[in-house]
């Protein structure tokens, strides 16, 4: 009876340390909840919407001894605050899952996923445990000497084998030597497929990522060639460079647009002089840069189909706009989202929030709605270097979603009580144009009527004589 009586006890004490566990870690008492952890009476890992830094401080030893369980539990905090020390251990697949979260992340332009990726990425390249050979139990056939007394039974088995795959000398040695096809189980040795794993993740990350991330997984991909068994002319970098603009030029094919941004991000102006030297007329974008006067904060301006976009999504801070899941740290790899109705008024003076009309042009001469967003999106060939990221949405009751796979943009456009916008995802080809509730809070994009330069107009009159002068010797 005591027995069960202290049993009972011992429970009750942690069911109510651990609901006193979850009151600490919602209202942020990180020092109650550390020592609520440390005394060992909780049932369960709770990390509610604690900072990756503050669950370490908290969980640092539950991570280490139970990270499967401390990954399932608390994914986001593990991951970020814990993933390169849980590529340092012994479970090979809980630091593949990490790797794979936090490249996922920084291919959706994240950069703080890119900083923690390659971080644990540089600990698990590091663990010889993870290169060791995997040995593993196969069923197989193997040809077994036969008794005496089943020497007969066995040269004619032999016969019957020689009779299906024509293996006449089988048969010959069978006859001075019997043999039998038996079946066994046996152990082989397989070299680690995890290296193997990480390389191709790692190439996959810089050819999807968006291109203002391409220099960083450039230099991940060089810092860990080695590591990686990566040969020397798969590295991209300049020489990389030169090999492909030559095999495009001997083929006569077009430089791919996506492709050529990518490198331009990295290795501009280098990569314009090579074109040059190529006499390849393809160039490197031309950005122009605004800053905000409100904020000093800088974006990124191209033209595309006759406007000036800005290629980033907007951060000015106005009421009714916020950070996805309220943290900065996506404000600033993604841009606020805004209201409709805020979204009207934040863009900065000479500049307007993208219309319906806007849109319209832009996926016109990206090939139509249908095919538009390949050319647009961050992870596609993105042509026009117009970088769409996945910033997600907040809905009306405040719930965060779809960071990494959705980007969603306001127009200024209002169908009955709905407001219209264009949506785009990371795996999908077409641009949509949808109708939401005004309350959502959606990305910005900012746009402006280009206006030619003295530059640019002599060039598009030296143009059209020279198209002039062509037209005349033709007749």
């Amino acid at each position: 009876m005591k027995k069960f009586l202290g049993a009972l006890l011992a429970c009750s004490i942690a069911v109510f340390a651990q609901d006193d566990l979850r009151n600490a870690i919602d209202d942020g008492d990180i020092a109650t909840a550390k020592k609520i952890v440390k005394s060992g009476n909780f049932e369960e890992i709770y990390c509610g919407k604690l900072s990756p830094q503050d669950a370490v401080n908290i969980y640092a030893s539950v991570f280490s001894k139970a990270p499967e369980l401390s990954l399932e539990q608390c994914p986001n905090q593990f991951v970020y605050g814990y993933g390169d020390k849980a590529c340092s251990g012994k479970s090979q697949e809980v630091c593949s899952d990490v790797l794979g979260i936090l490249k996922r992340d920084a291919v959706s332009g994240n950069t703080i996923a890119y900083d923690a990726y390659s971080k644990a990425l540089k600990s698990a390249v590091a663990n010889k445990a993870f290169k060791k050979p995997i040995k593993e139990q196969v069923d197989t056939l193997l040809w077994q000497t036969c008794n005496k007394k089943r020497a007969e039974e066995c040269i004619e088995k032999c016969a019957a084998y020689a009779d299906s795959t024509g293996d006449s000398l089988k048969l010959e040695s069978c006859k001075a030597k019997p043999v039998e096809l038996v079946e066994k189980t046996i152990t082989v040795t397989k070299p680690s497929s995890f290296i193997e794993e990480q390389k191709n993740a790692l190439f996959d990350a810089y050819w999807t990522s968006p291109v203002a991330l391409a220099e960083s997984f450039a230099k991940l991909i060089t810092v860990n060639a080695k590591a990686l068994d990566i040969a020397d002319t798969l590295v991209p970098n300049m020489k990389y460079v030169v090999r492909w603009a030559e095999l495009h030029k001997a083929d006569g094919s077009a430089l791919p647009g996506g492709e050529l941004f990518r490198f331009c991000a990295a290795w501009q102006p280098s990569v314009d002089s090579l074109l040059a030297a190529l006499q390849i007329e393809a160039r490197c974008p031309v950005f122009m840069k605004f800053v905000d006067p409100r904020d000093n904060n800088e974006y990124k301006v191209k033209t595309i189909a006759g406007n000036d976009w800005m290629v980033e999504n907007l951060r000015y801070v106005t009421e009714y706009s916020e950070c996805y899941d309220e943290d900065e740290a996506n404000c600033k790899a993604f841009g606020r989202l805004y209201s409709q109705s805020a979204a009207r008024n934040a863009c900065p003076e000479g500049f307007h929030l993208s219309s319906d009309d806007d849109w319209y042009t832009l996926t016109d001469a990206a090939g139509g709605s249908a095919h538009a967003a390949l050319k647009l999106r961050s992870n596609g060939s993105d042509d026009f270097a117009f970088s769409a990221l996945f910033g997600g949405y907040i809905n009306k009751n405040g719930i965060s979603t779809t960071i990494g796979e959705g980007a969603y943009f306001w127009t200024e456009v209002e169908e009955g009580n709905r407001g219209v916008a264009r949506s785009m995802f990371s795996s999908d080809n077409d641009v949509s144009r949808i109708t939401v509730e005004p309350g959502f809070k959606l990305s910005v994009r900012c746009v402006r009527m280009h206006v030619m330069t003295a530059e640019e107009m002599a060039a598009e009159a030296a143009k059209e004589n020279a198209q002039e002068a062509s037209d005349t010797e033709d007749e």
